[in-house]
């Protein structure tokens, strides 16, 4: 399994796959552009191989979550900035 770069709204992720011991793959999405200096994400299992169309789906799902009225954005890290909210000059 390749690395894939996703960009979903101007927020990139590096999605990287990993079988485990049962044989399910999981993948690790590092938000590279996101809060704490890149070093925040998640981790999404499938029972097989995704599609990247799937994975960008769950890193749409996860960025709506995180930005929306009951995520954890605004809360928890408060001087993060989404991507599409930055001006031209930054």
């Amino acid at each position: 399994m390749r690395d894939l770069d996703l960009s979903i709204d101007g927020e990139l992720f590096r999605v990287s796959g990993r079988r485990q011991p049962g044989g399910a793959i999981s993948y690790d999405f590092a938000w590279r552009n996101g809060p704490s200096q890149g070093t925040y994400g998640f981790t999404a299992n499938f029972g097989a191989e995704a599609s990247e169309a799937r994975l960008a789906v769950e890193a749409r799902t996860f960025v709506t979550a995180f930005y929306g009225a009951v995520g954890i954005g605004e809360t928890d890290f408060p001087d993060h900035v989404a991507a599409g909210d930055h001006d031209a000059d930054d």
